[in-house]
């Protein structure tokens, strides 16, 4: 009886061990050529949604970089737009026109300006054929929580850009509260972006965002910060360094190690009879076959040894003793 416990649970763990075995050795059975094939396949994806990320940033052109430069580079990468101040866009506009890629004004200075100033600066950018205004807001308004101020000059510069983008930026880390009511007077007046400085969980501004507005980052410096911000579903990711992203993302793909791709040598169908058959030898179960053999000796120990030289056989063993 408890011979037979044991077997039963020899073959209870060899097939368990058989069906994990099969299971990490046989997951893909492709050809060496396919193999290839699905790795080029991958690594084209990858690209592609390297692109589809870097196409929702924006560059930004300085009082110092070359405005060619900058424009033939968001094109390469597909960028949104790029941001820059009404003095560079009155020296750039034409080559912005010609790329084809959409300016981003800013306008109001560091924000403490009048609200008929930054009209007057965003009616001038509308002729220079900027397709986007980004509006700083007053840090001393938003910091003393003037919010019938803040949305009086949102109106007002609505009506100045008419159809063009707008956007209401901010310029520092303000607390949460501050910043939820400046997001909900934005998309009460019509603003397509909601922007904000790089800080830690920037992201969650998104709640208070409502009527179709996004939010827009800007001050990302490292890639990981890229990524996160791309995949928490930020609307716009302003950075200088894009290219830069891009160029480091795009090694990390050529880099990526993917599972070995196993090409059989045999039909499945013969291995797996080969595996799961229930005749075991002592080469393949030295356990199994060790039971066996001392089964066999103790039937033989108590079989009648008086036979005067007769064949005695043992039926539950199949061995023939002379």
């Amino acid at each position: 009886m408890e011979t037979k416990n044991e077997q039963k649970q020899i073959f209870t763990k060899a097939a368990s061990a058989l069906a994990d075995r099969k299971q990490n050795d046989c997951k893909v059975l492709i050809t060496a050529r396919e193999a290839v094939e699905y790795r080029e396949y991958k690594r084209q994806k990858k690209r592609a949604e390297i692109m589809a990320a870097i196409s929702t940033s924006e560059g930004i052109l300085s009082d110092t970089d070359d405005g060619k430069h900058i424009s033939d580079r968001a094109v390469r990468l597909r960028q949104a737009a790029v941001r820059t101040s009404l003095e560079r866009l009155a020296q750039t506009w034409e080559i912005f026109a010609q790329s084809g890629v959409p300016a981003d004004c800013v306008v109001g200075g560091n924000g403490e300006t009048l609200p008929s100033v930054k009209a007057y600066e965003a009616k001038r950018a509308a002729r220079l054929r900027a397709k986007e205004i980004t509006l700083i807001l007053s840090p001393y308004a938003v910091a003393n929580c003037r919010y019938t101020e803040i949305k009086k000059e949102l109106k007002k510069l609505r009506r100045a850009v008419s159809k063009l983008t707008l956007k209401v930026s901010v310029d520092k880390a303000y607390p949460s509260a501050t910043l939820s009511r400046i997001a909900r007077l934005s998309c009460e007046v019509g603003a397509q972006y909601f922007c904000v400085p790089y800080f830690e969980n920037c992201e969650r501004v998104r709640i208070d965002l409502t009527g179709g507005c996004k939010l827009q980052v800007t001050g990302v410096e490292t890639l990981e910060d890229f990524k996160r911000l791309a995949n928490a579903g930020v609307g716009r990711i302003v950075t200088d360094r894009a290219f830069e992203f891009y160029t480091e993302w795009m090694r990390e793909v050529e880099k990526i190690n993917f599972p070995e791709l196993i090409s059989p040598t045999e039909s499945v169908a013969k291995k797996g009879l080969e595996e799961l058959s229930p005749v075991k030898t002592e080469e393949k179960n030295p356990v199994l076959a060790a039971l066996q053999k001392k089964a066999e000796t103790k039937a033989l120990t108590a079989a009648p040894t008086g036979n005067g030289g007769k064949k005695i056989t043992e039926e539950k063993t199949g061995l023939k003793i002379i």
